[in-house]
């Protein structure tokens, strides 16, 4: 087995193809940020993923007890009691999944990794007169060998995918997380001012995907063909990343929204801090969106952020990024940003300094050289 084949996406033209359907890229990214904590999704998920790393490494180091082995199997079952709460497993074929996991962990094939460990044993213990004249022991079996050597693969990739879905999940909320908290502090909500960011919080770390070119229908009333990218993943937060990317390369990107506070997806570069969702509260009894609530409630949204706080924030993520590029040292940078954070309060409480000398003082110059001197100051 090369890969977890059940687990593939077709991407064209900034949209998901998926379980049949087709969506915005970057649906799954949001998807996560708002299931992650609802009916507790990742921890019903994470609880059977925490001890299948110690059978993982007794069968890199040629062993294998045949319980632990059983129990893994059972454990990753107790997996898909939650899996399909998670997008995008609930459109995959799960059942089909789920069988094949059911037929790989039984005792029969634990059995057979064991007798595979006891007779490669026996090849590697060869001594050199067997070895020169290639006199194989009685205990190797060509057709065996083969066979459980991709038996133990097979178990081997599903284990990894399984058990590294603890460590995606958190990763993969938590920099989401970080990245939505961070739009605010572009001029422009598109793929030229959002990139720098997202490449700060994710970096450049490569991850293996299958890649195959399919033809698929343009929609699902057409029956003209187009060509698209298939993936294969190996692991969700392979999946979940490529996704959040795929979205962002078209201007896709998650906001959350400032009365629910449930995360969304924006398509287009509009200041919009509020979902089409509906509120947590009524208005006179009846049920209200969150854009509509904001309205009502005097806190409209406007073209231009404060740019008070817009320049403030452009700027602090102008020095972290300079920072990461290894143009100045954590100590110059963080004086500076307290240097920003000090003048942005200023200008929010002294009109004439914000109209003023504010926007002045807020060059990055400006900013190293008051944190330069407070430093040479102590």
């Amino acid at each position: 087995m090369d890969k977890i084949s059940f687990f593939s996406a077709d991407y064209r033209d900034g949209r998901v193809h998926i379980g049949g359907k087709s969506y915005p890229a970057g649906t799954f990214a949001v998807h996560l940020l708002t299931q992650y904590y609802i009916n507790d999704t990742a921890a019903r998920i994470i609880v059977f993923t925490s001890d299948n790393w110690l059978l993982e490494r007794s069968l890199e180091r040629g062993y294998l007890y045949v319980p632990k082995f059983l129990r893994a199997g059972a454990d990753i079952l107790n997996i898909f009691n939650a899996l399909p709460w998670l997008k995008p497993f609930d459109m995959l074929d799960v059942d089909a999944e789920r069988n094949r996991v059911a037929q790989l962990f039984t005792e029969e094939n634990g059995n057979r990794i064991v007798e595979y460990f006891q007779r490669r044993s026996k090849v590697m213990a060869m001594d050199e007169g067997q070895t020169m004249f290639n006199i194989l022991p009685k205990e190797f079996d060509d057709t065996f060998f083969k066979e459980s050597a991709a038996l133990l693969s097979e178990v081997q990739k599903t284990l990894a995918f399984y058990d590294g879905l603890r460590d995606d999940l958190m990763k993969a909320f938590k920099q989401l997380k970080t990245f939505a908290s961070r739009v605010d502090e572009v001029d422009r909500f598109d793929e030229e001012h959002l990139l720098p960011i997202a490449l700060e919080i994710f970096s450049s770390v490569p991850f293996p995907v299958t890649t195959e070119y399919v033809p698929i229908l343009k929609s699902t009333r057409s029956k003209a063909e187009t060509l698209a990218r298939r993936l294969y993943f190996d692991s969700y937060y392979s999946f979940v990343i490529t996704d959040f990317f795929e979205g962002l390369h078209h201007g896709h990107y998650p906001r959350q929204c400032g009365i629910c506070k449930k995360y969304f997806l924006m398509t287009s570069a509009a200041r919009q801090k509020y979902c089409t969702g509906y509120a947590p509260f009524k208005l006179k009894g009846k049920a209200i969106t969150c854009r509509k609530y904001a309205a009502r409630i005097n806190r409209k949204e406007y073209a231009d952020a404060n740019p008070i706080i817009r320049l403030y924030k452009n700027r602090c993520s102008a020095l972290r990024m300079e920072r990461k590029r290894g143009k100045h040292d954590d100590i110059l940078t963080n004086a500076a940003l307290a240097v920003a954070k000090e003048r942005m309060q200023r200008a929010k409480a002294d009109p004439d300094y914000a109209n003023g000398q504010y926007e002045a003082d807020m060059i990055r110059e400006e900013l190293y050289a008051e944190a330069d001197r407070r430093l040479i100051g102590k």
